[in-house]
């Protein structure tokens, strides 16, 4: 193999190298910023409760799901409570309560990722692994 050609293959090798440092979302250790701070308490499937600030689904202050076969947004400040339950493939159903009373039955993302800081550290976790999100 001639220098030339070798060269122009380590320079291609080092911008695909380089260029993969953007991938797997979030920094380890932080939470996505948002402009309004929501607070809540999350339960998971093992029972376990924590109260977070700072909480967004990826980074919105809002749930993004589909209702049938169209997809729905509500903003958190709407939402009274999100009762997760079955996995279904790629989904997990969950029964949404609004402020107003209303409740309507969607589907979410199994893999969504909800954040929120503990006021100790940030907090991580996917849709799949909750029991439960009240917006007190």
């Amino acid at each position: 193999m001639n220098r030339g050609l070798k060269l122009i293959l380590v320079l291609i090798v080092a911008i695909f190298c380089t260029g993969m440092g953007g991938l797997g979302g979030q920094p380890e250790g932080t939470i996505p910023e948002t402009d309004v701070n929501i607070q809540v308490e999350v339960k998971d499937r093992d029972g376990v409760t924590t109260s977070l600030e700072k909480f967004s689904m990826a980074g919105k202050i809002s749930l993004d799901a589909w209702r049938g076969q169209g997809k729905l947004t509500i903003p958190f400040e709407n939402i009274d409570t999100i009762t997760f339950g079955d996995n279904k493939g790629d989904a997990v159903m969950v029964d949404v309560k609004l402020k107003t009373g209303e409740t309507m039955t969607l589907q979410v993302r199994s893999r969504a990722q909800f954040y929120g800081s503990t006021g100790f550290g940030a907090f991580q976790i996917k849709s799949k692994d909750l029991a439960l999100i009240d917006f007190p």
